[in-house]
């Protein structure tokens, strides 16, 4: 492993720094397979061959099925036969590298850059049997660069459990303390009733049966075989605002059978080592799922408890015929201040149980005063962990007094959607929360459209502070001294479970 290739940048077996590395990643708020590593450098920097061999291709942008300047060199392994390495996102290509061209080992080849990428790096592609990136045949690069090969992971240990309707879903978390050893290649479960051993499940980077054929960055792409493996980083993992040196791993496990009692993890690197986690008890959990349509006129629900303001003239929160969308009755929240100096909250929030990785809060809501200028918002559906807000679905007032929706996290973060609110106006709002407590949770916002949801907005945020451990709903949070009138109904907060 490594004795015939040398890393393009240092042109030696001396690794270059890394960033993402090969496997699952986050990317544009979603889960995503990467079939390469990166390798950050300034623009510019010279490029290599790894090991010599003949130009397949090299061409800009748009040529060869490539999304940026590229060069895919065909070189034979003593191992495995042809292979391709593909190098991406480049900012030149020299005059000699050709289509047919052959090349030595450590001849220039071109520049980094940043073509199609949103910082300067080289992306690197091992490929088996074809140089098509989309047939599924990429290779941990790990696997013939040389590098420091040490059992680096943590053991996997138990996280979350989400049981939607009959089926378990499990989180288990591992990883290690050094992105430039991310050689993660492998894991296994085992699903056990007492002592005996009901199935393994397997994922295998290198064995595309056991990871989803269809390419693409989607949360529904996670699973093969009920299982599957997140890793949370992004691509720019240098970034200086949230630079990050370690990689995290999730392992998911769903419908788990009724008489599974325990789960047994290994994680498997590209050098062969292996390390194995302690029995892990599956819990006897029940789902939460809660509903109020407000037709028994009591309020607030059992099991809710009522939010108002009390300083200058307070708000109200009441069970009330007029604000039903279907049925008889709704909640009616108004928030009638002028003078006050403080956000203000009208509406009815829910303790949540811990634990979970998931959530899906939704509701018919019907704005019928906002009182709201130039960036000022109110939350329909806030998540908070008792003082501070994790993350809630807003009504923005934009520019020229357009209402849009969007959604905002504890950071700052904020995206809005091209939705338009209107008043007097029933819609169903659906805010999805995934990955609950890493650094890579993502908030999907759906809004309905001729009765069917769409997804509109989604935004990524660091859940690991300010958990979400309350739901509050109605008139969550609206600006001082800002007159609002929002009617609820069909409420419901649920373990989502994943596709």
């Amino acid at each position: 492993m490594g004795a015939d290739y040398i890393w393009p940048l240092s042109r030696s077996s001396m690794p270059n720094a890394m960033n993402t590395s090969f496997g699952p990643r986050i990317n544009t708020n979603r889960w995503d397979f990467h079939d390469g590593i990166d390798l950050p450098a300034e623009k510019g920097a010279k490029i290599y061959a790894m090991r010599e061999g003949t130009v397949r291709f090299a061409g800009n942008k748009g040529q060869d099925g490539y999304s940026s300047r590229h060069i895919v060199l065909e070189v034979d392994d003593p191992n495995d036969g042809k292979i391709y390495l593909v190098h991406l996102h480049l900012d030149s290509i020299n005059e000699d590298v050709t289509p047919s061209a052959n090349v030595v080992q450590g001849q220039e080849l071109g520049t980094v850059g940043e073509d199609d990428a949103t910082y300067p790096h080289l992306h690197i592609e091992f490929l088996q049997d074809t140089p098509d990136s989309k047939a599924q045949t990429s290779r941990h690069p790990l696997r013939y660069l040389p590098y420091f090969n040490t059992m680096n992971f943590t053991a996997p240990v138990i996280d979350r459990f989400n049981r939607f309707g009959m089926g378990m879903t499990t989180r288990l978390l591992f990883g290690t303390s050094n992105k430039s050893e991310g050689d993660l290649l492998r894991v296994e479960v085992d699903l056990l009733s007492g002592s005996q051993l009901i199935n393994t499940r397997v994922v295998d980077f290198h064995d595309k049966a056991t990871i989803s054929k269809k390419r693409g960055n989607s949360d529904t792409l996670i699973f093969t075989n009920d299982i599957g493996v997140e890793g949370y980083q992004k691509s720019r993992m240098n970034d200086p605002k949230h630079p990050r040196t370690d990689l995290r791993y999730g392992i998911l496990v769903r419908n788990l059978p009724d008489e599974c009692d325990t789960l047994i993890a290994r994680v498997c690197d590209v050098g062969g080592n292996m390390v194995m986690s302690a029995p892990i008890p599956v819990p006897n959990q029940t789902a939460t799922d809660e509903f109020v349509d407000f037709e028994d006129g009591v309020m607030p629900p059992a099991g809710w408890r009522r939010v108002r303001s009390t300083t200058g003239s307070g708000t109200t929160v009441t069970n009330d015929a007029t604000a039903a969308h279907s049925g008889t009755r709704g909640m009616l929240c108004i928030d009638n201040s002028t003078t006050e100096t403080n956000p203000q909250r009208a509406g009815i929030e829910l303790t949540l149980p811990t634990g979970r990785f998931e959530w899906v809060a939704e509701g018919r809501f019907k704005p019928t005063t906002l009182d709201l200028k130039g960036d000022e918002s109110i939350q329909l559906l806030r998540f908070h962990d008792g003082e501070n807000l994790s993350v809630a679905a807003r009504i923005i007032c934009h520019k020229g007094g357009l209402l849009l929706a969007g959604i905002v996290a504890n950071d700052s973060k904020l995206e809005n959607s091209s939705a338009i609110i209107k008043l007097d106006e029933w819609r169903r709002w659906r805010l999805h929360l995934l990955r609950i407590g890493t650094r890579e949770s993502t908030a999907v916002l759906y809004l309905d459209n001729d009765g069917v949801l769409e997804e509109r907005v989604r935004l990524n945020w660091d859940s690991t502070v300010n958990e979400p451990s309350i739901l509050r709903a109605g008139i969550a949070r609206s600006p001082a001294g800002k007159k609002a009138i929002v009617l609820v109904d069909e409420l419901r907060v649920s373990e989502s479970g994943i596709p």
